[in-house]
Order: C-alpha cells, then structure tokens, then sequence
C-alpha cells in the first residue's frame, strides 16, 4: 500500500520556482525561450536570480510530494556519470494538492488562465517544459568521492554530483485526465485542443469514466517518470569510495544504485548521522563532520546490499523519516573498498581520549550529563565502528551512573569531594580496551560578597578539596555582553576581580571558564543575584537669557549608564512646556513671562532614564522688570498731572480697566492655558 505523505505545503515550491520563470515566458511561446539559458529570472515574491540560482537550492522532493517512488541510479562503467531512471506515484489528495498550487501559480502568469479552480492541457505544457528545466537545476542529494573514507565537512562538498545539461526529461500521466466525469473545453494561448478538469473532483472523485468505483482505483492519481544523467567529477579510482546521500524530509522512497563489477567490492561501513538539512535556500555543505562508525542514527533509514549476476553491487536504499518530524536533516554515508575484512581488534583509546586520573568538572551538584556523544565519539577507535561499541562505567551507587538515549553519560554529582568513574569500550567480540579511572565533582564554590555589582567586582572562589590548580577565567554576562577577568591560577580560595564598565543596570550573571592540566574544560553560569543600579543623569545649566519678554535657558546632559533620557518642566511646580533634545543638548521653549504675575517664579527641569532615576536642576526667573512703570514728570506736561477728562457717572477707561489684583489672575490664568497647551 502507498503511504501518502505530508501536506500541500512542499508541493507549493514547484509554484515558487516555476512561477519566476513564467514571468519571462509568453504565454503563446514555450520551445524558443526555453532554449536560452541567458535569461534572468525572479523568484515569485521577492528575490531574484537566475533560474539556476532559484532551483539550485531545492530537491525534486521540494518540487513534487509524491506517495511513494522509485529511483533507479545505474553508474557507468568509467564512473564519470550515471543513467537515473525514477518514477513517482501522488497518490488521492496530494494529486489535488498538485492541480491547485499549478492553477494557483498560472494565475500568476495569466489571470485569464489560470486561478479559476481548473487545470487544462495548456498549463500541462506549460509545467512539462520548465519542469524538466528546474530539474536541470536541482541538487541531487548524491554524493561520490573516492580515496579515504569521509562524512563531510569543512573542505569536503558531499553532494559534488549534478545533472548533466540538457540531460533531464520529465513526463506525467493524468494531470488531465482524459476520460474525467467533469472534463470541459477551453480556449487554447498555444494553438491545438485545449481541454480542462477541476482541480478538486466532486465527491464521486470519477476522474476515469472507464473504471468502475467499485474497482478502488484512485482514478485521479498523478503519475510522474524522470530520466536525466548526473555526472560523477569525484572518483578517479573505485576500489574505494564513499556514497554520500542526504535522505532529510524523504518518505516513501527506494534507490537502488548499481555499480560496476570490480573485483572484491564490498561495503565496509555506514552511517546514519541526523542533522544536515537539504531544504529551500540552504547550503550545508561543510561546517562539522561527525566521526566516521560515530552516528546514533534514528532508525528511519534502511538497506539491502545485492550481488549482481554481471559481478557488481547494487545498493538498495530506503529512507523513510517520519513526516511529522520535519524538517529534519539526516546523512547517509556508504564507504565501499576493496581492501580485505579487517582483522577484528580489540577497540583501543585514541589521543583524543582523556587520560587516566582525568578530572570532569561539573558546575554544580546534581543530576548531569557529564560527557557527551560527540565527545565520546572521539575516545575509541574500533573495526567497526564507534557506535557499535559498547561504553561501561562504574563508580558507587550514590552517583547514579546511566547512559541517556543519544548515549551521553549521566551522574549525580556529589557537592564534597570528587568521585571515582572507571570506563572502558567493549565490542561485539567482548574485547576491552582497558580501563581509565577519571574523577568527578564541582571543583569550587563561586560566591560573592556584595549583590551591589562594583566595578571592578569581587567574586570568590573556593576550590573543593583534592583537585588539582585550575586556570579559571571569570566573567560578568548581561544580555549578550561580557567583560571578563582574564586567566587566573587557583589553588586556594580566591578573590577574582572582574571589570564590570560595560554594564548597564538590570541582573548580572557570572560565568567561569576553567581549564586545567588532565582537566576537562569547563563553563559555568551562576546567579548570584548580583544587579547593577542605575545611576542618575547628570544635567547642567549652561546659559539663560531674555529676548523681549520670553525667558528661555538651555544646557547639556549625559547617563553614567548610557539610558535614554526625557525631560520634563514646571514653572512654580505646575507642568509647563515641553524641553527640545539634540544630541546631548536640552532646551526650553521661549516662555513670555509678560503673562505671569510680577515677580520671582521658579522652573524646574526634571530628566528621567529608562530605570526612572531622575535628575532636577531649577533656576529663579524675576519678572518684575517687565511691569516696572516709570511716572511722567508733571512739570514737563502742559495740563500737569490733571486727573481724567471724564463726566462722573458716565465712566471712562478708569472705570472700565478692573482692579491690578484682577488683572494678574486673569494673566496667570492664560499663562497656564497656553502653555498646558504646548505640554499636550
């Protein structure tokens, strides 16, 4: 039975990558433009590049979700390249899947075509073309590299294969299925008969007239066959080699990858390493090799290795990775000679291995993983390889020893003195490679006496007794930020001074680094409540002046702490104006004091950082000369100093103007109006 395969979403990269092509197409001509490889195409949605470009970062897998399918890589005989021949099964839903996103994307091309919930013989030309093109384009997920056996790596491209130019072809059976219950005419762009089909079929899901329902037969299933050359650059002589493939996001598939005769070939070991992703946009070529017979595979890849009758191998090959894990990347490697069955060795400790009488520092008492696979890995070497070994440890039963699922060791690490482990690797023959004994425990306590961080600032460490000197470098973390002390030798409790300038105000973290004579390194983080506080801006007046009756001053201002700083004003303690930024610079706003009452008012400027510690500065402004009056000489006036030319009774400008007191309150009231205004 075909086992169908995640959703919709993978099947939508063929719409992504096609649909940059087809911007540069006509819809009336495919044959001439197809052959010019000069063309620059831009990926739907943003981007850019060539054709080559968009599709060199995906797999057929990206293109195409497919139920099941079967690739058959047939290598020549002067290894330069290989004849694969595949074909592919989407099976119920993901056939519809298929139909909607090319629908979807030719109405990218041609609204009047596609995007109307039907898919027509049109748009299946259409897809065949640039179908086979992309896949000229596509990685292949092989790799083949003769000489020493390799996983990869910094200097090493695994998959050094690719498909020969003009070399691909694809075909499809029932995108439109002839004999459809729903199958209609159309109008074709390219010349000839054009017929087209629902995307989505009705309930009865009758894409075959001819067959009967009852027969089960999934009628509107698609069917897809490639047939390309890949070239081989990487293998010169075959005696020994390595077959490099990345099964990530792969279900449901065979290869069978036959190789020539040549006497004595056999495979000598494989890896199933999880972790590399071959997805969309991304490279993983290079960057960390695992440790050749070192992988914990997951069990979601399998193989069948078959002699031939004509003397060669083939390789059959089923990676089947659960869909509901994905994306996951996943590694398999192949290493093939013709060199003889080794002789079985006991496994034996490499330099890499610590010696006996190590220490393992732990940062803190507890449960903890105490060695890592990747670590582990390192320390044997055996025929057949690292994970086929077996670790043993023992130590007292206090410490708990046990081996996790991705096969790290694990204890409980004692707060006193440190505790003996003794390990060694046995493999299938129950041979030995001898015992190490190591020792386990927290090397020393790291304290402080101060929560109030200083800077430089003391931290303390006290060593646990019986470990040997220890190079420690300790640091103040924050966010991202460190500054450290530098390298320190301890052997009794030291005081370490840590610089602590960098800081800003909020929780600080210390890590300590230790390294050490048959010592493994170590990196611990202690919280040890210590936070820096945040110090207030420093403010300063540094000129004032009049302009007519707006007062106005202005100055600088700066955050021990670097924080944002704002600003606010009060004149005789009421909210008043806002105060203009630039740079390390603050100002007032011209304040007309002519509408305030006469004499001494007081404004404040007040700046607070992001920690809300706050700074106020203020300065007396005296009004009073803007409501001097300077009295006429009598003397000089030809009526004196006559009182007004006003009946009685009837009033005058005296009798209008009220009262002095009247008119400041009247003033004042304005003045706080204007400038509330301005504040808002």
């Amino acid at each position: 039975m075909l086992v169908e395969v995640h959703t919709r979403a993978g099947v939508a990269s063929i719409a992504i990558v096609l649909s940059m092509a087809f911007t540069y197409i006509p819809i009336h001509d495919t044959g001439s433009q197809l052959e010019g490889d000069s063309l620059r195409m831009e990926q739907f949605g943003g981007g850019g590049g060539s054709l080559e470009e968009q599709c060199g970062s995906i797999t057929f897998e990206n293109m195409f979700e497919y139920s099941a399918a079967n690739f058959d890589v047939i290598i020549d005989e002067d290894w330069d390249s290989a004849e694969v021949r595949a074909v592919a099964w989407v099976n119920n839903t993901l056939a519809d899947d298929l139909r909607v996103v090319m629908d979807e994307f030719m109405e990218i091309i041609d609204p009047n075509k596609g995007g109307d919930e039907w898919f027509s013989t049109d748009e299946r030309e259409f897809f065949r073309a640039l179908a086979s093109q992309c896949i000229e384009h596509t990685l292949t997920r092989i790799g083949i590299r003769d000489g020493p056996a390799h996983r990869g790596g910094m200097g090493i491209d695994w998959k050094n294969t690719s498909w020969e130019e003009d070399g691909v072809m694809i075909e499809e059976f029932n995108i439109v299925p002839p004999r459809h219950s729903q199958i209609r005419g159309c109008s074709s762009s390219i010349g000839g008969d054009c017929e087209e089909v629902p995307v989505i079929p009705n309930s009865d899901r009758d894409c075959d007239t001819s067959i009967s329902q009852s027969d089960g037969v999934d009628e509107c299933r698609v069917q897809l066959w490639l047939n390309a050359t890949m070239t081989i650059p990487g293998v010169s002589n075959p005696d020994s080699f390595t077959l490099a493939f990345n099964a990530s996001n792969m279900s449901g598939a065979r290869l069978d990858f036959t190789f020539p005769p040549d006497e004595g070939l056999r495979l000598d070991m494989w890896d199933e390493c999880e972790g590399r992703d071959v997805g969309l946009n991304e490279s993983t070529a290079g960057g960390q090799a695992p440790v050749r017979g070192g992988c914990i595979g997951d069990g979601s890849s399998s193989y069948e290795l078959r002699a031939n009758d004509d003397g060669g191998l083939t390789l059959e090959l089923r990676p089947n990775g659960w869909s509901e894990d994905w994306p996951e990347g996943e590694d398999l490697f192949f290493d093939f000679t013709t060199q003889p069955i080794p002789v079985d060795d006991p496994p034996a400790w490499t330099s890499s291995a610590p010696s006996d009488g190590a220490w393992f520092p732990t940062s803190h008492p507890g449960e903890s993983a105490w060695a890592s696979w990747s670590s582990i890995s390192t320390w044997f070497i055996d025929e057949s390889g690292v994970s086929s070994l077996d670790i043993q440890c023992t130590a007292d039963p206090s410490m708990g020893l046990s081996q996790g699922s991705d096969r790290s060791l694990n204890a409980i690490i004692p707060s006193g003195e440190a505790q003996e482990v003794t390990c060694e690797a046995v493999d299938s023959a129950m041979q030995t490679s001898g015992s190490r004994t190591w020792y386990l425990g927290v090397p020393f306590v790291v304290s402080s006496d101060s929560q109030k961080l200083s800077d430089p600032h003391p931290i303390i460490l006290t060593p646990s007794e019986g470990w040997p000197e220890l190079q420690v470098v300790a640091s103040l973390v924050q966010s991202g930020s460190s500054q450290d002390s530098g390298v320190t030798s301890i052997s009794g409790e030291t005081t370490v001074l840590v610089p602590s300038s960098d800081m800003i105000p909020g929780e600080v973290w210390v890590e300590v680094s230790i390294q050490g004579n048959s010592t493994y390194s170590m990196i611990g983080v202690y919280d040890l409540g210590i936070s820096k506080e945040s110090s207030p801006p420093l403010i300063a007046i540094s000129d004032s002046m009049w302009d007519g009756s707006q007062w106005s001053m202005q100055g600088q201002y700066s955050d021990p702490d670097g924080e944002a700083v704002s600003f606010t004003m009060k004149i005789d303690g009421s909210a008043a104006g806002s105060v203009s930024v630039s740079g390390n610079s603050w100002s007032t706003p011209g304040i007309d004091f002519s509408l305030w009452e006469s004499g001494e008012h007081t404004v404040e400027i007040e700046g607070c950082d992001t920690s809300n510690k706050c700074t106020e500065i203020s300065q007396v402004v005296n009004n009073s000369i803007l409501f001097e009056v300077v009295e006429p000489d009598c003397g000089d006036l030809a009526d004196g100093c006559l009182p007004p030319q006003v009946d009685e009774g009837v009033g005058g400008i005296g009798s209008i103007l009220p009262a002095s007191g009247v008119v400041s309150v009247l003033l004042a009231s304005i003045a706080a109006i204007m400038y509330g205004r301005r504040r808002d």
